[in-house]
């Protein structure tokens, strides 16, 4: 095969892993997930690569040891494989990486995390490591990051996340706990209380959020976008309470309930309508990542707020087109 490689030359390559590895591989991985016949190298020699996959309901973590080599991956192939857009956290736990695309080159040292996802840049990139390196690769939803920041994203000049910052070190942590939880949940399958894999799951989309926001290059400069930005950042922190309401977000922000009306009325959506829809957002995150032996839709309702599995189902179906159940028989993996 020809990969074109991100100084845009052609070279022949060939994959990373033999055949029966390649299907150990996809088979834990998951339909949705990039498949590693999309990881290729420039030689026949075999590559010192050893690597753990664990499984957190549509969550997928990797950890893996290499050697000095050299691998590419074309985003397009994965494309035309994949089910969904891929969001993908890369953390070097020890040794250094370097990782290329087109135009950009990151050097990534000792508990840095960088963040990809399968839509840009579009081109692929490739991955250099000099020595050897430690890595740990969290694979999860793109949508997820997306609807939950969407200015955020938008506005993100850099995705990679470095130490000394706080956010960065609490992320970086907690990406570890997350692989060894995830690897020997496999390896050995303990009896553990399963319904604690979407708090899981959720904790690092949180932690994500916030390592991220620190990245943010456009912050806003405008006291009534902060002080916006503030009124939502509150709302996500303590989406699952169903006592928030205007007046305890107000209290909390030391303004009155009328300016949080206004403030979201610049925004074309009320505090009310903005709420809901990310509860909404996290109902659907449940939804694609739990069977409903583990949660019933009843449970999600009250794990996103609501009081209500009806009025719930109501908002849901409004919001998403399609009842929770069928949603979920839909999307569940």
């Amino acid at each position: 095969m020809a990969a074109k490689l991100t100084n845009g030359d052609s070279l022949k390559t060939y994959p990373v892993l033999t055949k029966e590895e390649t299907r150990d591989w996809d088979k834990k991985m998951g339909r949705n997930y990039l498949s590693v016949g999309n990881f290729r190298k420039t030689t026949k020699e075999r590559i010192s690569f050893e690597f753990n996959i664990g499984q957190l309901g549509e969550l997928r973590v990797i950890e893996s040891k290499a050697k000095a080599c050299e691998v590419y991956r074309d985003f397009k192939a994965s494309k035309k494989e994949g089910k969904i857009d891929i969001l993908e956290e890369i953390l070097v736990v020890s040794g250094s990486i370097e990782v290329s695309f087109e135009n950009t080159v990151y050097k990534l040292k000792k508990g840095q995390i960088l963040v990809l996802d399968s839509i840009n840049p579009t081109s692929g990139f490739s991955l250099k490591i000099s020595d050897e390196a430690h890595i740990i690769s969290v694979y999860m939803p793109l949508s997820l990051i997306k609807n939950w920041i969407p200015r955020i994203w938008r506005n993100l000049e850099s995705r990679l996340i470095s130490p000394p910052s706080k956010s960065a070190k609490m992320l970086g942590g907690y990406l570890k706990l997350l692989a060894e939880f995830a690897i020997e949940t496999d390896k050995s399958s303990p009896i553990y209380q399963p319904k604690a894999i979407i708090p899981l799951i959720l904790a690092n989309l949180s932690m994500l959020v916030f390592a991220l926001g620190d990245l943010e290059e456009e912050k806003p400069l405008k006291m009534k976008d902060i002080q916006l930005d503030q009124a939502k950042q509150y709302m996500l922190v303590h989406i699952s309470n169903p006592d928030v309401s205007p007046k305890i977000i107000a209290k909390e922000l030391g303004i009155s309930v009328r300016y949080l009306h206004w403030l979201f009325k610049q925004s074309d959506e009320t505090v009310i309508k903005y709420l809901t829809r990310k509860r909404i957002d996290l109902a659907q995150l449940l939804l694609r990542s739990s069977s409903k032996s583990l949660y019933s839709v009843t449970e999600i309702a009250f794990m996103c707020g609501f009081n209500d599995s009806t009025h719930f189902s109501r908002r849901f179906k409004q919001q998403v087109g399609a009842p929770p159940s069928v949603f979920r028989a839909l999307n569940f993996s």
